[in-house]
Formats: C-alpha cells, sequence, structure tokens
C-alpha cells in the first residue's frame, strides 16, 4: 500500500508540472497575438513542450493502469482478508460455544463428583452403622445362647450329707458352660438376658438315708427332687422353667437330713438352658 501511495504522488507532481507547463504555453500565444515576435517565440516554446506533455500523458495512462491493476489486486486481497476474518469470527464464535458447552459439563462433573463424595460418606456412616448394629446383634446372639451341665468333680465315689441344715451344692465338674452363666466355683447360674429358662436336677443316693435337694430362685424355693431311704440305691429328679430377669440367681441347696451321691461315673447332675428370650 505504501509503494502504491508513493507511485500516486510522483504521477500526481507529474501531471502538475504537465499542467502548468501547458498554461505557459497558452499564455504566451494569447501574449503572441499582440505581438509577432513574441508570438514566434511561444509557438516555438509550444511545439517544444508538447511532446514532453504527450509523454507525460502516455506515461500517466500507464501509471493509471498499472494502479488499476494494483487497486484490483488489492481489493481483491481485501475481500480474501474480509472472508477469513468472517471465518476466524465464526470459528471463534464456534469455538467460544464450545468452551462454554465444556464449562457447563465441567460444572455438572463437578457437581456430581460432590454428590458422589457425599453418597460414599453417607454410605461409609451407614455402614458404620450396620456393622456396629450388626456386632451388637452378633453379641445378643451369642447371649441369647446360654446353656450349662454340670455334676460333681471327685477322684473316688463318695457321698455329701446327711447334714442338719439346708446346705448349698456345688457341682464343680462342668460338662458344658455357654455363654458362662454358670459359676462352678459357687455353685450359682445368674442370667445374662431376661427369658424363660428350663433347670433339671437329677439325684442318685445310696439307700441308707433319704435323698434330696432344692432348687432357689434369689434364694427363694422353687422345686424339690427328693426320695426317701429305701433298700436299695434310689434316684429322684425334677425340673422347672423359670422367668428370670437380668442377674436372678439359680441355685441347688442339699436337703436337712439328706444325702446325694458324689460319683466319678456321675450320676447326680444339675442343668439349664434358655429356652428363649423375652
Amino acid at each position: 500500500m505504501s509503494q502504491e501511495m508513493s507511485s500516486l504522488s510522483v504521477f500526481s507532481m507529474k501531471v502538475s508540472v504537465a499542467l502548468l507547463v501547458f498554461l505557459c504555453s497558452s499564455l504566451l500565444v494569447v501574449e503572441g497575438k499582440r505581438d509577432g515576435r513574441e508570438a514566434e517565440t511561444a509557438c516555438a516554446s509550444q511545439e517544444n513542450c508538447l511532446p514532453e506533455i504527450f509523454t507525460l500523458l502516455r506515461e500517466m495512462s500507464t501509471t493509471i493502469a498499472v494502479q488499476k491493476v494494483d487497486l484490483s489486486h488489492t481489493n481483491t486481497n481485501l475481500r480474501s482478508l474480509e472472508r477469513q476474518m468472517e471465518e476466524l469470527k465464526n470459528t471463534k464464535e464456534v469455538l467460544t460455544e464450545k468452551l462454554n458447552t465444556l464449562e457447563t459439563k465441567m460444572k455438572l462433573c463437578e457437581q456430581t463428583i460432590e454428590e458422589q463424595k457425599t453418597q460414599i460418606h453417607e454410605m461409609s456412616v451407614t455402614n458404620t452403622e450396620m456393622k456396629s448394629k450388626v456386632e451388637d446383634l452378633t453379641r445378643q446372639i451369642e447371649v441369647k445362647k446360654v446353656a450349662f451341665s454340670a455334676s460333681f468333680a471327685v477322684s473316688a465315689n463318695k457321698h455329701i450329707g446327711p447334714l442338719t441344715a439346708p446346705t448349698s451344692l456345688i457341682y464343680d465338674h462342668v460338662f458344658t458352660n455357654i455363654g458362662d452363666a454358670y459359676n462352678p466355683k459357687t455353685g450359682q447360674f445368674t442370667a445374662p438376658v431376661r427369658g424363660v429358662y428350663f433347670f433339671q436336677l437329677h439325684i442318685f443316693a445310696g439307700g441308707s438315708n433319704p435323698a434330696g435337694a432344692n432348687l432357689l430362685k434369689n434364694g427363694q424355693h422353687m422345686i424339690a427332687a427328693y426320695n426317701h431311704k429305701a433298700p436299695h440305691d434310689i434316684n429322684t429328679s425334677n425340673g422347672v422353667s423359670l422367668l428370670l430377669e437380668v442377674g436372678d440367681v439359680v441355685s441347688v441347696t442339699l436337703g436337712q437330713g439328706s444325702w446325694i451321691a458324689a460319683y466319678t461315673s456321675h450320676l447326680s447332675t444339675f442343668g439349664g438352658y434358655l429356652l428363649f428370650p423375652m
């Protein structure tokens, strides 16, 4: 564009010079009418100037043609640039729209991730709570598994009694003690849960004395197993279902004036188990 402007400037200067020369010649012609000698001089000058004017006009025509071609190329380039700028503008709009769409999707993804984090946290809390409940239920189930059976631990056959007063019997040979509710050191069963329990006594003894024992709940008489003395060995049994609260104690005492066999073959036993919790 700068070269085209420079060419136009040169062309304008040449045109100006040619016009000045033409005007000067015309003035000389007018003045020559008054003075013949001056007229001749003017004609001579005009004849000398005309070739230069024609030369300038030809150069001007050539320059104009070149400028037209350059201008046409320039217009073509401008139109091409305008199209390119329009395409770039359209491309920018498309890219901007895609970018906005991506930003929206990214925000949705971030929101989804946060929601999933919240859900995972809630599931973790729920899982912890469920685990705690399962552990509690497991403990409760283990507690609800209550059963025991015991006899006397002896190295030789013997009898306990007869005694002049009721005496606690300690069955210190344990066959089964699920739930550890029976204490072989005291002979007492302590209820671990509220529920209905079944207890059973079996007594064996020689016939020289009566055989009998009493089952107590918290020190209160519940049932007894008893048999009079006889010419031969005697047996007696009894059982009962009791509703016990947590901490209630069940024990057995030897009846006054009675005895019980503590044999190595474990013929006398005391046992019980939880029927169902309440």
